[in-house]
């Protein structure tokens, strides 16, 4: 006779996600410190490996504590392979739109098309459409998802499968999907804030300003990745309610 019962599926709401990641007394300098890693450029998959470490922990039940500062190669690769995720479903149709905004301002100068008003609605029009497509990208959940998929599977190219926008879009699991990424945007309030402060003391000038620029860029990065560790949570009860025995 066996005595293990799976573990039960954590609640997903915000509270319930935050407690969790709160449980770890270290979770303040984890944050801080990968926050630190994740504004170098090599050191960013770094920070992007350790929310795939504690992903995957907290999907074998263990959420707690975070993942220790260890391994470095092997969370800098995952981490790697998380960001690939990213690049593939929102910088890549960033760019896609950056040419497609270029061919357009070309065509509109051989058609001789020179009246602001006009270039100017083309112009909004298209940027319009792009910024409609990244919305609808993150309200879908496509990079989250995706990421599930890498944890699972362990191969990259299920994560960066275009399937997986179907999946999100047209499958029973897309209102689960839905109600984690809505629960998750309250997270980021923290870093906007931050962000915000950032953006008004930049054209200032005062002494000791670059040290503020650069403790606030630290600032954000690491409630950033404090964002995505509650946002991992709530995607881990995501997962256990959309797809039950994965």
């Amino acid at each position: 006779m066996s005595f293990y019962a799976p573990p039960p599926a954590p609640k997903l709401t915000l509270p319930a996600a935050m407690a969790t990641v709160h449980r770890d007394p270290d979770w303040w300098w984890k944050c801080l410190l990968h926050g630190a890693v994740a504004i170098t450029a090599i050191g960013l998959p770094l920070a992007a490996g350790f929310v795939i470490e504690s992903y995957d922990n907290s999907r074998k039940g263990y959420p707690t504590p975070l993942p220790p500062w260890s391994d470095w190669v092997n969370r800098w690769l995952s981490g790697l392979f998380a960001l690939l995720v990213d690049f593939a479903f929102f910088i890549l149709p960033l760019l896609i739109g950056a040419l497609l905004l270029i061919c357009l301002s070309v065509a509109l100068l051989i058609a001789g098309i020179t009246a602001p008003d006009e270039i100017a609605r083309a112009v909004f029009g298209l940027v319009g459409l792009i910024g409609l497509f990244e919305f609808v990208m993150f309200m879908c959940s496509v990079s989250p998802v995706g990421r599930i998929m890498f944890v699972r599977e362990g191969q990259p190219e299920q994560a960066l499968n275009p399937a997986i926008l179907r999946y999100t879009v047209m499958s029973s699991a897309r209102g689960t999907f839905l109600r984690a990424r809505l629960a998750s945007l309250l997270a980021y309030l923290p870093a906007s804030a931050l962000a915000i402060l950032l953006a008004f003391i930049l054209p200032l000038t005062f002494p000791g300003q670059l040290i503020a620029v650069i403790v606030l860029i630290w600032l954000i990065a690491s409630t950033i990745v404090y964002a995505h560790l509650v946002t991992t949570q709530l995607y881990v009860a995501a997962e256990r309610i959309a797809l039950p025995g994965a």
